[in-house]
């Protein structure tokens, strides 16, 4: 049997990826255990879905957005609590495919195929007057586009929350975060100007979080400065 298992998990490591970006949707979603992927959703993290839980029950939000839909764990989470439409962007073939066919029978959830930063221009012409919740995971492989990500959003939308995952949580290393080499680690240093905003760190230790343990920030527009959320150490005003 575990002989079996060995043959199936090969074969589907080094054959599925070799097959078009449909028929590979089709055999993830045959897989259960890809449903839950880094844990689940927000990366298994229950104090970091807290915080979430917490910014919607405080902020009346229009909409949500996610840039990285990866395998929908995370945007199936967010229809749960905000209730809200929600767009989600992916622009890797194969998990486009996949999150569009586990998520087509939610009607609040639009996941789109398109370059984040693109969606995010569209987005903040098409609906300037809206209050959005954004969740920024588009950082994945050689192009980081989170710094373009903020200043469409700083530009775009005058009542925004901001969580971006994978960042570098001050004095505490036991978050991870992403750090693409010299001038590309998500950390302070690296975000654009955001004058007026304020950045949110989770106020639990990271021993105290659960599953991958990924660093996170929330940023805070100029209409929701002030705003006290459980979950997250009062802001500092950024430059």
């Amino acid at each position: 049997m575990r002989m079996l298992q060995r043959i199936k998990g090969r074969l589907y490591r080094e054959i599925v990826p070799r097959l078009p970006p449909q028929p590979m949707a089709r055999i993830d979603l045959l897989r259960p255990s890809v449903r839950q992927s880094w844990g689940g959703s927000l990366n298994g993290q229950e104090q970091r879905r807290a915080i979430v839980r917490s910014l919607a029950r405080l902020i009346d939000f229009d909409l949500v957005v996610e840039t990285g839909t990866y395998r929908g764990t995370s945007t199936e989470f967010f229809s749960a609590v905000f209730g809200l439409p929600i767009i989600t962007v992916e622009n890797n073939p194969r998990f486009h495919a996949y999150s569009r066919r586990r998520l087509a029978f939610d009607p609040k959830v639009s996941v789109r195929s398109d370059d984040s930063r693109q969606l995010l221009r569209e987005l903040v012409k098409e609906r300037p007057d809206d209050a959005a919740f954004v969740y920024l995971d588009a950082h994945w492989e050689k192009d980081l586009p989170l710094r373009e990500e903020l200043e469409i959003i700083r530009e775009g939308w005058a009542t925004a929350a901001v969580m971006i995952d994978d960042f570098a949580v001050p004095a505490d290393p036991g978050y991870g975060y992403d750090d693409y080499g010299f001038g590309k680690a998500l950390t302070e240093d690296y975000l654009p100007p955001m004058d007026g905003w304020e950045i949110c760190y989770p106020t639990a230790r990271s021993e105290q979080e659960t599953g991958a343990r990924r660093g996170s920030a929330v940023l805070l527009s100029p209409r929701l400065v002030g705003t006290l959320v459980p979950g997250l150490t009062p802001g500092r005003p950024l430059t």
